[in-house]
C-alpha cells in the first residue's frame, strides 16, 4: 500500500473559514483551486453554523465542470457539546452532507475541539472514525473523509489519533502548522517526522503559514501529499494561487 494522493491534490485547496454557509460556493469554486473546503458546520439544528442550509446551497448549484474544484465540508460540533456527542454528531454530519460533497474534514483543530485529543478520549474517537469509514463504505457513491488536527509543537509528541485515522482507513490527514510559528523548521521537522511514521495510508495536507510557491514547496518536501491556504486568500484573493505557482 502507498500513500493516498487524491485528485484534487494537484492544485492548492482553499481551506475552511472562508465562506462557512455556502453563499459563496459559485465565486469560490471557479477560481481554481483543487478544492474548496466550506464550514465548519455542525450536524445540529441549533448549531450557529448549522449543516442544512449549506447542504441546500450546495445541492442548488448547477453542475460542475471539468476544471471546477472539489468540493469538501467541514464537519464539527455544535457550541458546549459534550465529548458524548461526537459519534451522532459526526455520523449525522456523514449522513447529511455525502451526496453533496467530494470530502467530508471532521475537525479536531478548532481550540474548542482541541481537549478531544486528550488520552482519555482517544478509544472513543478510534471508535468513531471506524464507524464514520463503515458507513461511508455502505453509501451509493463514495466520498472521502478527512480528519483535521493540529500538528502541535515541540516538546508535544505527534498527534497519537493520526494512527487510529489511518488504521481505521481514514483517506487523509489535515494537519494545521502553527501560524505563526514558534520555529518554522520545527514545524516542518514534525511534519517530515509524521510522514515517515505513516509511509502509506493517509494523504498528508498541510495548511497554516502557506503564503507563497516556497511555503508550499517546503511542506511538499517534508512530506505532505497537497497543501491548503487560509490567509493567503484573506490577504491577496485569488491572485494568491498565482504566488503559490511561481
Amino acid at each position: 500500500m502507498t500513500r493516498l494522493r487524491l485528485p484534487w491534490h494537484d492544485r492548492p485547496g482553499l481551506a475552511g473559514g472562508i465562506d462557512t454557509d455556502g453563499r459563496r460556493a459559485g465565486e469560490l469554486l471557479q477560481l481554481g483551486f483543487g478544492s474548496v473546503e466550506f464550514g465548519t458546520v455542525a450536524a445540529h439544528p441549533q448549531a450557529p453554523n448549522p449543516l442544512a442550509p449549506l447542504v441546500t446551497r450546495l445541492a442548488a448549484l448547477p453542475p460542475r465542470g471539468a476544471a471546477s474544484s472539489a468540493v469538501g465540508i467541514g464537519i464539527g460540533l455544535a457550541p458546549g457539546a459534550p465529548a458524548t456527542a461526537v459519534p451522532t454528531q459526526w455520523l449525522d454530519g456523514l449522513h447529511g452532507a455525502w451526496q453533496v460533497a467530494d470530502y467530508l474534514s471532521f475537525n479536531l483543530s478548532a481550540r474548542a475541539h482541541r481537549p478531544l485529543l486528550a488520552p482519555e478520549h482517544h478509544m472513543m474517537l478510534a471508535i468513531t472514525l471506524r464507524a464514520l469509514v463503515r458507513e461511508r463504505d455502505r453509501l451509493p457513491r463514495r466520498v472521502a473523509l478527512a480528519l483535521k488536527l493540529p500538528l502541535g509543537e515541540h516538546p508535544a509528541p505527534l498527534p497519537a489519533i493520526a494512527d487510529a485515522a489511518a488504521h481505521a482507513g481514514i483517506d487523509s490527514l489535515t494537519l494545521v502548522l502553527a501560524d505563526p510559528p514558534a520555529d518554522r523548521a520545527d514545524q516542518l521537522t514534525r511534519l517530515a517526522a509524521l510522514a515517515r511514521h505513516l509511509p502509506t495510508g493517509p494523504a498528508l495536507v498541510a495548511v497554516g503559514g502557506i503564503r507563497n510557491a516556497n511555503d508550499a514547496r517546503a511542506a511538499l518536501n517534508a512530506g505532505a501529499s497537497a497543501v491548503q491556504v487560509h490567509r493567503a486568500f484573506v490577504d491577496h484573493g485569488p491572485a494568491c494561487l498565482d504566488d503559490l505557482s511561481r
